[in-house]
């Protein structure tokens, strides 16, 4: 008898067939879904996304209802995202919202939206390019803020937004310059006012204010003065303060005393911005905007491979060296500009 239960189970094992029995070997007993995603994630640590979003492809047409399928397509927007090209950012904004679209409850639903908004910040050109992916980080942004109010990542996503509206304040700043320049005072006053009206926090205000005094005062409008005394009165610590009074007295308008509060907030802006703030001042720059953040990964911080690295131009050493001397002189000229004619009181 014992002889003929072995023969059967013999007989059992061979027509399972050798894929059916190579699947349950591999997984040792635990569920396919899991064997899976847990292979996905180590192909992910080990920066092969190819590979990874294959297994994860197979996971979520597989197992729909799978309790891995929040994790997994979270993971496949993200190895689009680490791995970094234009190709691969546009992919994972795509997929970070279709996840969104499927868990809106989902507690990784806040860090998908960060996520997608910096996708833009990855993406953006620097202020006096093509603003398209700013703006479109920004209204990333402005969503996350209002549709999750008491996320974690609020505080960061409000810092980000600063950042991106100060590049997008510079770069429009900089198109009426351009027109100041070229004595287009209409256009130039109207980008000057769209810099005040939609950039209130910029930290350029005040050469803004001084460079559309300086057009309106050139196209004999009158209301120059108003920005001139604005300048005097807001902003008391700013270096366009012995100008404007100077066009004021020339003007014959009376030179206002500071605002107690913009005495006050300037001082203490004053003593926050210490060594480091002087410094970028000295150049007119301030740092690049950051693509790090802490939304939420499905990689462990310890273990996640390194982000490939642009190629190097053809440029040697002393070349960029001259570039950069190049770009901040670039800078300090702009942020300081006044046409020849604005010198001589009319």
């Amino acid at each position: 008898m014992r002889r003929v239960w072995v023969l059967a189970s013999l007989l059992f094992l061979w027509g399972c067939g050798g894929k059916n029995v190579e699947v349950q070997t591999r997984g040792t007993g635990a569920d396919p879904d899991r064997v899976l995603f847990e292979q996905a994630l180590k192909d992910l640590k080990k920066g092969r996304y190819t590979v990874a979003r294959l297994t994860l492809n197979t996971l979520i047409s597989t197992y729909p209802d799978s309790e891995f399928m929040p994790e997994a397509k979270y993971a496949m927007a993200e190895s689009f995202y680490r791995e970094g090209t234009t190709s691969n950012l546009n992919q994972a904004e795509v997929e970070f919202k279709d996840f969104i679209t499927f868990f809106p409850m989902n507690d990784r639903a806040d860090d998908a939206q960060l996520m997608i908004a910096m996708t833009h910040v990855r993406m953006r050109e620097k202020a006096d390019r093509d603003p398209t992916q700013a703006m479109l980080a920004q209204s990333e942004l402005n969503r996350m803020i209002e549709t999750y109010p008491d996320s974690a990542l609020l505080d960061e996503a409000k810092s980000l937004l600063r950042e991106i509206q100060e590049i997008l304040a510079e770069g429009v700043f900089k198109i009426g310059n351009h027109y100041l320049i070229k004595k287009a005072y209409t256009a130039a006053v109207s980008r000057y006012h769209e810099v005040l009206d939609k950039y209130p926090d910029y930290t350029g205000t005040p050469d803004v204010l001084f460079n559309l005094a300086e057009a309106l005062r050139e196209a004999d409008n009158p209301e120059s003065a108003i920005y001139y005394t604005k300048i005097v009165t807001d902003y008391p610590f700013s270096t366009r303060v012995n100008p404007a009074k100077d066009q004021l007295s020339a003007m014959n308008k009376p030179i206002p005393d500071p605002n107690p509060a913009a005495l006050a907030r300037g001082k203490q802006l004053k003593e926050e911005k210490g060594m480091v703030g002087k410094f970028f001042s000295t150049f007119g720059r301030r740092p690049g905007i950051t693509t790090e953040t802490t939304a939420s990964s499905v990689i462990p911080k310890d273990e996640k491979p390194k982000e490939e690295k642009p190629p190097k131009d053809d440029k040697s050493k002393d070349d960029k060296s001259k570039d950069n001397r190049q770009n901040n002189k670039d800078n300090t000229a702009n942020r300081s500009l006044t046409i020849d004619a604005a010198k001589k009181p009319r």
